[in-house]
């Protein structure tokens, strides 16, 4: 039966040969490289569905469940297209926010710094307005820090490019949130999708900025130095 030659057309790509030899273009085409964000529930659930086809030996069927097969592989192509658009436009928008939030942070901590410097001058003897002072010093300096550094990196992606080959961080960003964002997809809730990958990467990004960052570093751009 594997000498049995197929011929049918999906996606505008046409797969012709043997059973063996459109088991191995499928095969190939599951392994490319734009499904490697596939979350790991429904990489399952596909790589089930292409057992089922390479091991189906009846030729009236093995035609049907590769089908079926590339039904499921492009659904989710489907999702990539809007989940790679839709994280570049929030990517974008982090951009802009990042330039204009640059002030404000660094606004806060000059402020903090400033009321700390004062009481240690005035009020040094209250140790526990001091000690609430320099709480607040440490961490404004280290939103400033974790926002600088992710500015950093931010600013490197200006181009959907930077999402369609991704540096390591927005790959591995890509494939933590591939699994939520896959799950609103399904559920047709495309519409929150963009809300969900703003809170998440910013999220990514600070955790990944505290292993990082150097305080102590923070030079002042819009305020005269302390």
């Amino acid at each position: 039966m594997g000498s049995m030659i197929y011929s049918f057309r999906y996606q505008k790509v046409t797969y012709e040969g043997n059973r063996v030899e459109i088991t191995d273009q499928l095969r190939s085409l599951k392994n490319q490289s734009k499904f490697v964000y596939i979350p790991l529930e429904y990489k399952v659930y596909v790589n089930k569905q292409f057992k089922k086809l390479s091991e189906q030996a009846i030729p009236r069927y093995f035609k049907k469940e590769a089908i079926v097969f590339l039904d499921e592989l492009y659904k989710y192509e489907e999702f990539l297209d809007i989940y790679q658009s839709s994280t570049h436009m929030v990517v974008q928008e982090l951009r802009k926010d990042m330039r204009r939030l640059d002030f404000k942070f660094e606004k806060e901590y000059t402020k903090a710094k400033t009321l700390y410097d004062r009481a240690i001058n005035e009020i040094s003897d209250n140790t526990e307005r001091i000690d609430l002072l320099k709480d607040e010093v440490t961490n404004t300096k280290t939103k400033l820090a974790c926002h600088r550094w992710m500015k950093s990196k931010f600013e490197h992606y200006t181009t959907l490019n930077s999402i369609l080959n991704p540096d390591p961080l927005i790959a591995e960003f890509l494939k933590e949130a591939s699994g939520a964002s896959y799950d609103l997809f399904k559920q047709n809730k495309v519409e929150k999708l963009s809300g969900y990958l703003q809170t998440d990467i910013i999220e990514f990004y600070h955790l990944k900025a505290l292993s990082e960052i150097d305080i102590d570093s923070i030079e002042l751009n819009y305020i005269d130095k302390i």
